[in-house]
């Protein structure tokens, strides 16, 4: 059961989170402290997840972020919510391949979660590299690829030839 004090500090933290992140985390840090004091045994994880969320949002250290909230993760699996805000943090970090399992395995326990049904969505595909005929990663692909991004090009990825009933091409 959360601490009064604690749960006081936590929602006033969610009801400055999206306008003023760095503020939202530091009444998460005296959410988690409170507990810390008081010797809770089972500190509330929502607590640690939303600080690395509101962390990584005021523009902090991802890699602190990404703990907070991989720990949260780990120790209370089954809120979806935690892995929602995991993902968010995989993808302000750049790392799109991680926020998507995120999102997945937080669908395994809610498929009907917003959150994560829209996290899903944005990231589930690439879009084809420019130049189909050079790799992925060739520099003319990477840097044509950006200057299409930057211009908000909007072409949808296809299906892989796999997804397709086709061999890869090798």
């Amino acid at each position: 059961m959360p601490l009064q004090g604690a749960e006081h500090f936590f929602r006033k933290g969610m009801a400055c989170l999206s306008d003023h992140p760095g503020e939202a985390a530091r009444h998460f840090l005296t959410a988690i402290q409170l507990e810390r004091r008081q010797g809770v045994r089972r500190s509330e994880m929502r607590y640690l997840s939303y600080f690395g969320l509101a962390s990584a949002l005021a523009g902090g250290s991802l890699e602190e972020a990404v703990t907070a909230c991989e720990t949260a993760v780990g120790r209370q699996p089954g809120n979806p919510d935690l892995h929602a805000n995991l993902a968010r943090v995989h993808l302000m970090g750049g790392d799109p391949a991680s926020a998507l399992r995120t999102a997945a395995a937080g669908l395994a326990i809610d498929p009907e979660h917003r959150e994560l049904r829209s996290l899903l969505r944005t990231g589930e595909r690439r879009r084809r590299p420019p130049l189909r005929f050079l790799t992925r990663n060739h520099p003319v692909n990477r840097v044509l690829g950006r200057l299409r991004a930057s211009l908000g090009a909007q072409e949808k990825a296809p299906p892989a030839r796999s997804e397709r009933g086709l061999p890869p091409l090798s």
